[in-house]
């Protein structure tokens, strides 16, 4: 029932989408992560098959890029890809989400792999002098488990990022389309710190500008201080990219400092979530 939250953060080329992904025999956080909630769901249903009240989960997945600060839909067929999607506010679940993003009901891990398959298919990347597969956009791979037990229903949502690298222009030599991208990316992760750097201010009324950028404005249901963080820092072992490598430590340090309280876990009765399904229901056919 908790709402969670895990990046990958370094410099261009530092194994982020290593860590995220993995390759072959060794799974990355991103499968190993699914894996557990599967054996979570079937330990949990197991143990509870002599009760008449035995809970029903069921887990749904979805993949989005954030490229040049536009949202593109990695699970979409082909002729929806390219369709415009913005982020906006679910009053009645009270966060944000993505109106239109496909979003996948899995079973299994066959099931996960196949769609992970598909999204990274469709993922942006491109070549320049210091990575030739870098990733040129910020993913999110989103899973929502739903457990309705007795009369309760337990939502949980886990955010797995594996953000872009950040650059330097004049490292990788980045030129037209490379070069735009790499501005969007460093201006959103620069946002990213910003962000992070407001939440671990002693002044509490402090703004947090969470709306500079689209990875930033997503998140913030993750970052608000109801959700359980973790990132992972990447840094690089060759010697030519200290200056980047101790630009990543630093932020690890400010990252760690930050206190964002204790989670709040995403519990209701089931007449509650009847009800605001029909308040949903309803304001759709106003709309």
């Amino acid at each position: 029932g908790y709402k969670v939250c895990i990046f990958a953060y370094g410099q261009t080329g530092s194994g982020k989408t290593y860590t995220m992904d993995g390759e072959g025999t060794n799974p990355g956080v991103n499968q190993r992560t699914l894996e557990s909630i599967f054996r979570l769901i079937s330990e949990l249903t197991s143990n509870n098959k002599t009760t008449d009240e035995s809970p029903v989960c069921t887990v749904k997945l979805s993949m989005l890029e954030i490229y040049n600060e536009t949202i593109r839909d990695l699970l979409a067929p082909q002729q929806k890809s390219k369709k415009k999607l913005d982020i906006r506010f679910d009053q009645t679940n009270q966060e944000l989400y993505v109106p239109g993003l496909t979003e996948v009901s899995v079973k299994c891990m066959n099931d996960v792999k196949e769609q992970m398959k598909i999204g990274r298919n469709n993922r942006t990347v491109g070549a320049h002098n210091i990575n030739e597969h870098s990733s040129r956009s910020h993913l999110v791979v989103t899973v929502t488990v739903v457990n309705k037990h007795k009369d309760k229903v337990h939502r949980g949502k886990l955010n797995l990022i594996d953000l872009a690298g950040s650059e330097r222009i004049n490292k990788t030599e980045a030129t037209g389309e490379r070069l735009t991208e790499a501005k969007s990316i460093n201006k959103s992760l620069s946002a990213l710190g910003n962000v992070i750097q407001a939440l671990g201010s002693k002044d509490k009324k402090k703004h947090v500008p969470f709306r500079d950028s689209k990875l930033t404005y997503l998140l913030q249901d993750c970052l608000n201080g109801s959700s359980k963080v973790m990132m992972f820092v990447n840094i690089s072992p060759v010697e030519f990219n200290f200056q980047e490598s101790m630009c990543s430590i630093k932020f690890a340090q400010r990252c760690a400092a930050v206190n964002l309280g204790q989670a709040k876990k995403n519990t209701e009765s089931e007449q509650i979530v009847t009800l605001k399904q029909t308040i949903e229901n309803l304001r759709s056919k106003l709309n």
